[in-house]
């Protein structure tokens, strides 16, 4: 099992595990969308990075992008999506690449990592919990530009 950051060359197999999960959320994404969303990620930049783990294939995937705060004092990460195939679930992956996130955003000088989940997924929770993460009270709008 390889956890690292994903290249270029991942796109087209990194794309399809996006379709599966924009399917499996209830919110089917396009290709296009997708690859014009993950493409600037997949070079060093500032925006961010996705982090895959893999074997002979890519078996999931973790999307992390940057910003700034005042009250976190300084730079932030959102961890925006995680995704393990379905054939690679319950093996530890989603912990490993939530791992791998927090020493890459220590890497990156980032002060406070954020993510969100839906409310009915407990399961998931208890796994960033017991990974250090706090539940806070904060309610989150979004505007579709």
């Amino acid at each position: 099992m390889q956890l690292r950051r994903a290249e270029p060359k991942d796109l087209a197999k990194l794309t399809q595990l996006m379709l599966a999960f924009s399917t499996e959320a209830l919110a089917p994404l396009e290709t296009q969308h997708i690859e014009e969303a993950a493409e600037p990620l997949l070079t060093e930049n500032p925006l961010g990075a996705i982090l895959v783990a893999q074997d002979e294939e890519l078996l999931g995937y973790l999307v992390m992008s940057f910003g700034w705060g005042i009250e976190s004092g300084g730079k932030e990460a959102l961890i925006d999506e995680v995704y393990v195939s379905p054939r690679a679930r319950n093996q530890g992956l989603g912990s490993a690449l939530a791992e791998l996130a927090i020493a890459h955003a220590k890497e990156n000088g980032v002060k406070a990592i954020f993510l969100e989940t839906e409310k009915p997924n407990d399961r998931v929770r208890k796994l960033y919990i017991r990974l250090g993460f706090e539940k806070e009270d904060s309610v989150w709008l979004r505007k579709k530009l």
